[in-house]
């Protein structure tokens, strides 16, 4: 299903740790200060790390392989380092609606920030050349979540407990950090090749959402997205969490909870008005628990409403446990296949182009090690 944009207002700052003038700096590599005068001399380490980290920004190191996928932003292709011959998913989006930039720049700033959660998808690299942006991810080789509903038709208690755990550890570090995705679902939960997840595509997200801050317009993908964003009325994080109870339902019963039949307008009138039905296959805890999560009125809404790690579905685990990845997937993904080569490459440069955002080049530091 495509995804619906539309003007929001008011107009977003990029998130915390993004590109201002106090945002992050371009290699932010902690090392202790050497006692060696050598170390600090012109030509010493220091340089060596930013001539090493020169060498990721630069496109001509990069040799793509296959399209991945297509968005309204560009698409995404499976890529190379030619240097260290490490694969990365490579986001190419062309410069060519100036609007379009600050989604980048958010969702930039995003995928650093997600290298301090190990369920979400970060950036490697972020560069630009004159009329490219580019965002190297780390390579994700195990499908989606999407793939692993459409092959088993519905998931078991055992895998719905394990991905919904991990889920929310996702959501709620995004939450913590004033973070809304905006466009969850199983096509946007990547499986790494351990089994465990990592929550993707922030092209959408919503920044600086911290308190009682709301936002307004509607963004996401048909059949996933909440009441409020549908009626466009100001929501908040209860966005994401109908999201996921939606999620939920459909890794229970392979379907969605409401039916996707009709035009976007019938299809929004029955997810405002409609109710959904839950098969007796689904254990009491768990439709308590999507219930929860799909109640129309934000405020109600479980993850807004209550701390949803507290929740009976959940009485079993232990939560560091989960948010130290030492919880064991049930589902462990097919290794993948050896990659060939197709005749792909990057789009031509546009010498009329000139735009250059200011303090864009990033590399992840365990990049560089």
């Amino acid at each position: 299903m495509k995804k619906k944009r539309r003007c929001e207002s008011p107009v977003e700052e990029p998130a915390v740790g993004g590109f201002g003038d106090g945002g992050r700096k371009q290699y932010p590599l902690r090392r202790k200060r050497s006692r060696s005068p050598e170390e600090n001399s012109a030509g010493g380490k220091e340089k060596k790390i930013r001539e090493d980290a020169s060498a990721y920004l630069d496109i001509n190191n990069y040799s793509l392989y296959k399209e991945l996928g297509k968005g309204s932003f560009g698409k995404v292709v499976l890529a190379s380092y030619t240097i260290k011959n490490q694969l990365t998913a490579i986001k190419i989006i062309e410069k060519q609606r100036e609007d379009d930039l600050k989604y980048v720049r958010r969702e930039a700033s995003v995928l650093q920030i997600a290298s301090r959660c190990p369920f979400l998808c970060r950036a490697m690299a972020t560069f630009q050349t004159q009329s490219l942006i580019l965002l190297a991810l780390e390579y994700v080789s195990g499908g989606t979540l999407q793939n692993i509903i459409k092959t088993r038709g519905h998931l078991n208690s055992e895998q719905i407990l394990f991905y919904a755990s991990e889920i929310v550890v996702g959501i709620k570090f995004l939450h913590k950090n004033g973070i809304v995705h905006r466009d969850l679902k199983p096509e946007n939960i990547l499986v790494d090749d351990q089994g465990h997840i990592k929550i993707c595509d922030f092209g959408l997200v919503c920044t600086r959402m911290y308190g009682e801050k709301t936002r307004c317009g509607y963004y996401g993908t048909p059949g996933y997205t909440a009441p409020q964003v549908l009626s466009e009325e100001n929501y908040d994080a209860g966005a994401d969490w109908w999201s996921f109870g939606v999620i939920l339902y459909e890794m229970a019963t392979g379907k969605l909870p409401f039916s996707p039949k009709g035009t976007l307008e019938q299809q929004a009138e029955t997810i405002i008005n409609g109710v959904p039905e839950y098969p007796d296959s689904l254990s009491a805890t768990l439709r308590d628990l999507i219930e929860q999560l799909l109640k129309k009125e934000a405020d109600q809404r479980l993850g807004v409403n209550g701390n949803i790690r507290h929740h009976p579905f959940f009485s079993t685990l232990k939560w560091k446990r989960v948010k130290k990845r030492k919880l064991e997937s049930p589902i462990k993904p097919k290794p993948a296949k050896g990659l060939v080569k197709k005749d792909i490459s990057f789009p031509k440069e546009n010498p009329s182009e000139t735009r250059m955002l200011k303090k864009f080049n990033y590399v992840d530091p365990s990049w560089l090690e």
